[in-house]
């Protein structure tokens, strides 16, 4: 990823989480095994923490889901 990417700062602009937040997230993700379910809860804890948000546990265990079977888009740009 790029500093001057546009996909990133559409992100920024929709999340208000600063681009260093969002770098520190990517490489963060690169060290966990997303099939691996304690990583995906650390991560989406992670994210929680970064964006100040909370999410109730049924939303979290659907995320936790998701992640793991690989039902998340692929392209982030749909997303957006």
């Amino acid at each position: 990823m790029q500093n001057n990417d546009p996909i990133i700062d559409k992100v920024v602009k929709k999340t208000n989480v600063k681009k260093e937040d969002i770098f520190a997230l990517a490489n963060i993700l690169q060290t966990k095994n997303l099939k691996k379910e304690e990583d995906v809860r650390d991560f989406i804890d992670t994210v929680c923490t970064i964006t100040n948000k909370q999410i109730d546990a049924t939303k979290k265990e659907k995320l936790v889901q998701a992640i793991k079977n690989n039902k998340v888009p692929k392209e982030i740009e749909k997303m957006l």
